[in-house]
């Protein structure tokens, strides 16, 4: 059986992965000059590793921590904590009252009867209507507005379901060496089958198979797995078009907006964790693969008005000001500074899959479902994994398990 693989970010490669050990003919086509999509590592001038995408493996992460260590690649621990930072700028709450309040958050959430999970209802909404510190209630809503790229007033109250994870004091890690290296090293093991520069124009569904046009090619298969964004699908032009249920389901998908910022530091610096509340970004200084803390800061904004509040669009400079002013215990080598947007990039538009108040409950079951001999991945169709590198590569092995349901026995 051969199977064409729309995508080469971690969904589709570890889809094709599967195909190719499950002793299917996978063939990759990813349009843009090298694999990983939304994961892109790079190297700044005095060495240190930086991440342009995703970043952290955290807790639970297990599909990504699997498919990392059968790769032979190894976990880096970073000094630091994810879900641990220092509150900033704020109305006064310090680090051990947040906590406090965190844990206050958790047993409210918990307490019979009391319906916040029901449709329409926003993440500020529930914050707003529970006994907490307004401080810390300020620094909790900036904080979970950071992670999930999008204003908490335009954030499905279900996302507290993620709050746990979302404070989770753990140990974050990462992988040693950079996250590219997941994606390049499934590149190596699929050789050939991946193909660069060569974004699918359109797909032709009917009859016996599917054929494929990208590129100027046309590539015929028994299946398809597509595994880019919602938010670019639809430049692909499907014949027959993709069913109502499917089409609706993708055109509902609301991602967040997000950007990173990396600034080398001349002096070494202990690993942190630092959030800036009325300005939605955070900054960490983290431990690299040799054990030693990397001479960079890297700094991420959440949300459309968090950016629009830094001056990304103009450029890093605005940001660089405020990064200054937030933590004058770095010595920054601003003249090296680098700013990476996912807004900018053309084959995704946005950062990630965020869940908004009026989203149907049901589109996480409809986003999964194969069309035909069409089946579908991405960090968007994996329901509570969404918007997370684990979710991607979920949604790959699950796509790539449907397909191979279709073998003979």
């Amino acid at each position: 059986m051969r199977v064409c693989v729309i995508g080469a970010g971690f969904a589709g490669l570890a889809a094709a992965w599967t195909l190719q050990e499950g002793g299917a003919e996978p063939l990759v086509l990813e349009a843009r000059d090298r694999v990983g999509g939304r994961v892109h590592s790079a190297r700044l001038g005095n060495a240190a590793i930086v991440e342009l995408g995703a970043e952290f493996v955290e807790r639970g992460h297990r599909a990504l921590a699997d498919t990392t260590g059968r790769l032979g690649l190894e976990l880096a621990p970073a000094g630091m904590s994810y879900g641990d930072r220092e509150p900033r700028g704020g109305l006064g709450v310090d680090r051990e009252t947040l906590w406090a309040e965190v844990a206050k958050l958790g047993r409210l959430l918990a307490e019979p009867g009391r319906a916040w999970r029901r449709p329409g209802l926003s993440v500020a909404a529930v914050l707003e209507a529970l006994p907490l510190d307004p401080g810390a209630r300020e620094a909790i809503a900036a904080r979970i507005q950071v992670s999930a790229a999008q204003p908490v007033g335009a954030l499905a109250a279900t996302s507290l379901d993620h709050a746990g994870s979302t404070f989770d004091r753990s140990e974050s890690v990462r992988v040693a060496g950079g996250n590219q290296r997941v994606a390049d090293r499934l590149a190596e093991r699929l050789g050939p089958a991946v193909r660069l520069g060569a974004p699918a124009e359109s797909v032709v569904w009917t009859g016996p198979g599917v054929r494929v046009r990208a590129g100027g090619d046309v590539v015929t298969a028994d299946a398809a797995v597509v595994a880019v964004p919602a938010s670019v699908t639809g430049r692909i032009r499907f014949d027959p078009a993709l069913p109502a249920w499917k089409a609706g389901a993708l055109g509902r998908v609301v991602y967040g907006h997000a950007a990173k910022l990396f600034v080398p530091l001349r002096r070494p610096a202990p690993p942190s964790a630092v959030l800036s509340v009325p300005d939605h970004y955070w900054t960490w200084t983290a431990r690299g693969a040799d054990g030693a803390v990397q001479p960079v800061v890297s700094a991420f904004a959440g949300s459309a008005p968090a950016l629009e509040r830094l001056g990304v669009a103009e450029g890093p400079g605005g940001w660089l000001g405020r990064l200054r002013a937030l933590r004058p215990d770095l010595d920054l080598d601003e003249a090296g500074v680098v700013l990476s947007t996912w807004d900018c990039d053309p084959w995704v538009g946005a950062a990630y899959s965020t869940r908004t108040p009026d989203r149907d409950p049901g589109d996480d079951e409809l986003l999964a479902r194969p069309a035909g001999r069409l089946h579908f991945a991405g960090e968007h169709t994996a329901g509570d994994w969404a918007g997370l590198m684990e979710g991607a590569v979920r949604s790959g092995l699950r796509a790539a398990a449907e397909v191979l349901g279709r073998l003979p026995g």
